[in-house]
């Protein structure tokens, strides 16, 4: 943590030397960029630069991939359920992780949402989908969900929970968001997604809100290709963005921006057409209208909906100067390693603001101060954490779930089955 934060000094106390105009053109190698800086400016820019990507990988143990971007700065890991044999190994896994950062907080995040998106499966406790929780109408009982996914996924070391989506889920003909939502209208969604909120935080895993400024009311999947969300601000505001005023209000950790194309604030032209996770004006409603102060981060950048109209690492350039703090690059170590080089040419040619990397990477190092725990240092914490992985799946988190599945069923009149827990 203190090497950190040395460096972040380090760099606001000693600025880069003025750029001048007889540096190389955006068209000119690389290396021929480099070798306009000294090599220690060069290795300061690439480690606060890499702090802004988080990177995916396949396995369920420590591997080459992982070390190397780890090596190189990376500020965060999504895992996935390529990662995730049992609770044991995902312990192991996270603390691996951490270990190889050494004094570096590493920043571990999943999506643990419930239903089908649910990277941790049994012996952890099977959640239900958002919108069985959001029938219920009842704050206590998203709280009391969130509570639960947060104290297992604390118990394997991992720091961020991707959830709640707080969409709202105004168009039947949405694949990707539906059930996933807590309801059909904006005030339920607020609501519940500031109990969950606070049920995870308060549990000291910290919460991103997610799809800003709103998937709900789009007919594509942004897996597959670029959404549209037609609406006018007034509509907005009023509908999509109510629920993420309401996370600001809960003190969230982190909000996801969408890859949808958002003609209000990116342009009402074809050839305007853009991601929110590229568009400016769409982050800075978020800061200055929203008046949120912690990290961004965006969607996976290799879905369809950047792919097949932009080269990842240009579009990583141009999210961190729309505002984005955190690049998401789930699965491929090519285009990982691509977007930290483009975004440090970025910088070496004043193309990104060298501020614009240090703001974002000191939203990062105040979230990790938060949230980030270390891998296990001592006899004293290993045997915590072990007790408390012998918790994952326990009867009392079952009870609770199942309490609420039943509340739920019952309101709409239906009858239910619970999922069996699994005996460790």
């Amino acid at each position: 943590m203190d090497g950190l934060n040395d460096n972040v000094s380090s760099y606001l106390k000693n600025p880069l030397p003025v750029f001048y105009s007889s540096l190389p053109s955006h068209d000119e190698t690389d290396q021929k960029v480099e070798k306009s800086f000294r090599a220690d400016q060069v290795a300061k820019i690439r480690a606060a630069v890499a702090e802004l990507l988080v990177f995916g990988f396949s396995g369920t143990s420590m591997n080459h991939h992982a070390r190397r971007l780890i090596t190189m700065g990376a500020g965060g890991v999504i895992l996935f359920n390529r990662n995730f044999k049992d609770p044991e190994q995902v312990a192991r896994l996270c603390a691996d992780l951490k270990r190889e950062a050494g004094n570096r907080p590493l920043l571990i995040m999943v999506d643990q949402e419930g239903g089908y998106v649910q990277r941790f499966g049994p012996p952890f406790t099977v959640i239900p989908h958002a919108r069985i929780v959001g029938d219920t109408s009842d704050p206590e009982a998203a709280g009391a969900i969130a509570s639960v996914i947060a104290k297992e996924l604390r118990a394997v070391n991992v720091d961020m929970n991707l959830a709640p989506v707080l969409d709202v889920d105004t168009n039947p003909e949405n694949t990707v968001i539906g059930k996933r939502s807590f309801a059909t209208t904006p005030a339920r969604v607020a609501n519940l997604g500031f109990a969950y909120i606070r049920g995870l935080q308060c549990e000291g895993v910290a919460a991103c809100a997610k799809h800003y400024p709103g998937h709900g009311d789009t007919t594509l999947d942004s897996h597959v290709d670029l959404p549209l969300l037609p609406h006018s601000l007034t509509r907005l505001v009023e509908i999509e963005m109510s629920p993420f005023a309401k996370a600001v209000d809960a003190d969230v950790a982190a909000v996801m921006v969408a890859h949808i194309d958002v003609p209000c604030f990116s342009g009402r032209t074809e050839s305007a057409r853009k991601p929110a996770t590229m568009c400016v004006d769409t982050i800075a409603y978020l800061r200055d209208a929203l008046l949120f102060e912690g990290v961004i981060i965006s969607d996976c950048m290799e879905t369809g909906a950047i792919v097949k109209e932009h080269r990842i690492e240009e579009a990583a350039v141009q999210a961190v100067l729309a505002g984005i703090d955190m690049v998401l690059v789930s699965h491929t170590l090519s285009r990982q390693i691509a977007v930290v080089d483009a975004l440090v040419q970025a910088v070496l040619t004043e193309r990104i603001p060298y501020r614009r990397v240090m703001d974002a990477v000191s939203r990062i190092f105040t979230l990790k101060q938060t949230y980030v725990r270390s891998s296990f240092q001592d006899w004293i914490e290993k045997g915590l954490r072990e007790f408390e992985i012998q918790q994952i799946g326990c009867k009392e988190h079952h009870d609770i779930v199942a309490n609420i599945v039943y509340q739920s069923a019952a309101i709409r009149g239906e009858a239910t089955t619970i999922p069996r827990r699994k005996r460790r």
